[in-house]
Formats: C-alpha cells, sequence, structure tokens
C-alpha cells in the first residue's frame, strides 16, 4: 500500500500514518469477512424456504386427492346401496312399501349427486394445485441455481480477502518495526480505545476524527509533521497531509470515526 506523505513527516509520524491506513484497510477486509457466513446462511435460509414452499404445496394436493379418493369411496358405497334397493322392488308387496323404498332410491341418489359435486370441485382445486407444485419446484429450481453462484463468488471473494489480508498484516508488521515501543503502544492503545482511527489528519485548524478546532499552538506544532502531537479533545495522534490530500484524509477519517 502507498502512503502519500507531505514534502516533510519524520520517520516514526510517517510509519504511524501508513499503520493507520493498513489497519483502516485491515478493519473493513475483517468485516467483509465477518458478513460473509451470513450471506451463506441467508443462501442456504432462500433455498430451504423454497424446498418448504414444495412440500407444503405438495401435501395440499395430497390432501385434496386423499380427499377425492375417500369421496369416491363413499360414491361407490351410495352406488352399492342403489343397487340393493332395485333388488328390493321384486321383493317389495305393497304401495306403502314401494313408496318408502323410492324414497330411499332418491335419497341415495341425492347423496351421490352431492358427493360428486364435491369430487368436480376437488378435481378443479388439484389442477390448481398442481400449478402451485410445478412453480414452487420451479422457484426452488432457481433459488438452487442462484444459491450455487453465489456461494462461488463468496468462495472466491473469502480467498481473495484473505489473501489481502495475509499481504496487508505483512505490510503492517513492516512498517510497526519502525516505529518505538513506546509510541507502538500508544498507536494501539488510541486504536482500540478510538473505535480503530488512532491517526488522523489535521484538516484546516480541526481535528479530522473529532472535528474539535485546535489551539493555534498546537496547531502550529502538528503543521511540523516533525513529532507525536495528541488532539487535546480525543487525544488522537494528528498530522498534517499534504494539501492535495488534506481533504479527501479529513473526510475518510470522519467517516471511519463516526
Amino acid at each position: 500500500m502507498t502512503v502519500r506523505f507531505p514534502v516533510f513527516m519524520s520517520p516514526t509520524l510517517a510509519a504511524l500514518v501508513a499503520l493507520q491506513s493498513l489497519d483502516s484497510s485491515i478493519d473493513q477486509a475483517r468485516k467483509r469477512l465477518a458478513e460473509l457466513p451470513t450471506l451463506e446462511q441467508t443462501v442456504a435460509n432462500k433455498i430451504a424456504a423454497a424446498t418448504s414452499a414444495v412440500d407444503a404445496a405438495k401435501a395440499k394436493l395430497q390432501e385434496s386427492v386423499a380427499a377425492r379418493r375417500a369421496l369416491e369411496k363413499d360414491v361407490a358405497a351410495v352406488d352399492t346401496r342403489l343397487a340393493r334397493f332395485d333388488d328390493h322392488k321384486a321383493a317389495v308387496k305393497t304401495n306403502h312399501e314401494y313408496t318408502a323404498l323410492l324414497h330411499e332410491i332418491q335419497t341415495a341418489k341425492s347423496e351421490k349427486d352431492a358427493i360428486e359435486e364435491r369430487i368436480l370441485i376437488l378435481m378443479e382445486e388439484a389442477d390448481g394445485l398442481s400449478h402451485s407444485v410445478k412453480a414452487a419446484e420451479a422457484a426452488r429450481t432457481k433459488a438452487a441455481a442462484d444459491g450455487e453462484t453465489t456461494k462461488v463468488s463468496i468462495v472466491a471473494e473469502r480467498k481473495v480477502i484473505e489473501g489481502e489480508l495475509a499481504r496487508l498484516t505483512g505490510e503492517r508488521a513492516a512498517h510497526a518495526k519502525q516505529v518505538d515501543a513506546r509510541s507502538l503502544a500508544t498507536y494501539e492503545q488510541l486504536l482500540k480505545g478510538r473505535r480503530g482511527i488512532a491517526v488522523a489528519p489535521m484538516s484546516g485548524s480541526i481535528c479530522g476524527a473529532c472535528h474539535v478546532r485546535l489551539r493555534p499552538a498546537v496547531e502550529q506544532v502538528v503543521r511540523r509533521n516533525d513529532g507525536l502531537v495528541q488532539c487535546d479533545n480525543c487525544q488522537r495522534i494528528l498530522y498534517w497531509p499534504a494539501p492535495a490530500e488534506a481533504a479527501g484524509a479529513a473526510g475518510a477519517a470522519s467517516a471511519s470515526a463516526g
């Protein structure tokens, strides 16, 4: 990673500015790496939901088919009763018995008509449910295909991030060796306690991290870039960036510090 500096900056301060840039990049990479398992779980959840939708659609279809078959058995039972009634006609001896038998026959036929009407309704329902099953299966197939594409992308991204982390960590170690133990300890302590921002640019006369105006005397010392100067308010280490980079550096520190 290339870090540009003003015309002059002390080696220790330059190393800390480089460390801050590297640590910010490392932090971003780690955050993204931590997000990947959630993305993978999201893919798995979508496929599971699509599979559940298929199972639910099939279950409804099976229930409809089972109900229709039960009604068809009821129709068969009514047909058996009607056949028995027809057999009894020859044995009827009185008009009263004949009238009663005709009533039984009519009742059975009405019952059969009602059952067959329900069967027709279930058959129409089954057609709709069959379409629902096919649609759910198509959705599951698409979810699986999209999920596989996303998984491949996640695996590739993880590999790239891990490689980048290894590179950044190596560069960080090299820059850390350029800093004396006391300055490095101060930097590390600030990094942990200041939301990952230990070093910030001075923008005009304002701390680029906490946005508090610096005392004139402090501002003048920061502009020299020849030692470690900390903000009176947030205690972050300050430096004076090259004029062309001042606005961008301050904005980046502000976004990271929050």
